[in-house]
């Protein structure tokens, strides 16, 4: 039942006459807008917390490995499972998701959503990315995620967060890729006993999801100079669909509701 039916504007029309004109409209006003803030969420077990144990197959996530050590997983251990090098404590719950390139390998954490259009979408996410080598820094070579680069095997020692198409590779640096919101190394310079915090990163991807359709989140890391931690918590993208156009009848239908008060009180 809608708030332009005429049962509803009757109860309203009774609730609202034994409250004084500001709060009649407060009420009013409350009701007539209410659709337009439903917001949902895109990313199941951003948490790393729907196992309840440590895993290599984190509930919700699709796991792309390439190398003969190190890998994906989720974990509440302090040590990262493959190299053995101290991380950061979660910043909510009790688990993390990892990837531990242990060099030489390419990884990808990933998770696949539908949305219709929306009209607002946020993506947030805690990180952390330890490299362990003796300068720190990044290299991201023309390869994209391949550590033996084609076969040259140049320093390829990178991070990657990107937003990609519906059916792109795990790896794809190419046409597959829509948006990156990370392409680098550590995000500090802590490292072996002194691992870095997590850092807090927030994106609008509002014009990104406007017209909806399928989509990939991918975490991804490739490692060929020395190993590297990548450490994710409270990944969520939030959004909020674009009213159908029955909604805004109920807007229309509770402001002329909110005319009538305002008429019956003059």
């Amino acid at each position: 039942m809608s708030l332009g039916s005429p049962h509803i504007r009757l109860r309203v029309r009774n609730l609202i006459e034994g409250f004084p004109m500001k709060k009649s409209l407060l009420v009013v006003a409350a009701l007539a807008i209410a659709p337009f803030a439903h917001s949902a969420e895109l990313i199941q077990n951003g948490g790393f917390e729907m196992d309840g144990v440590d895993s290599f197959e984190p509930m919700g996530w699709s796991v792309f490995e390439s190398a003969a050590i190190g890998g994906v997983s989720a974990t509440s251990s302090n040590m990262s499972p493959a190299s053995g090098y101290a991380m950061a404590a979660p910043v909510t719950g009790d688990f993390i998701g990892v990837i531990d390139a242990y060099n030489p390998g390419a990884f990808s954490l990933s998770q696949q959503f539908s949305t219709a259009a929306v009209a607002s979408a946020v993506l947030k996410f805690d990180l952390f990315v330890n490299d362990q080598s003796d300068d720190g820094i990044a290299y991201i070579d023309r390869s994209g995620l391949d550590f033996e680069t084609g076969g040259e095997f140049r320093p390829n020692q990178h991070v990657r967060i990107d937003l990609l198409a519906a059916g792109a590779d795990p790896l794809d640096t190419g046409a597959g890729v829509l948006r990156t919101f990370y392409l680098g190394g550590a995000n500090g310079r802590g490292f072996g006993d002194n691992p870095n915090r997590f850092v807090s990163y927030e994106f609008d991807l509002g014009s990104d999801l406007a017209a909806g359709g399928d989509y990939t989140l991918r975490f991804a890391a490739v490692s060929n100079v020395a190993a590297m931690q990548v450490g994710l918590d409270n990944v969520s993208l939030s959004v909020s669909a674009v009213p159908e156009p029955g909604t805004y009848a109920l807007l229309l239908s509770g402001l002329a509701l909110i005319g009538a008060v305002a008429r019956r009180r003059i």
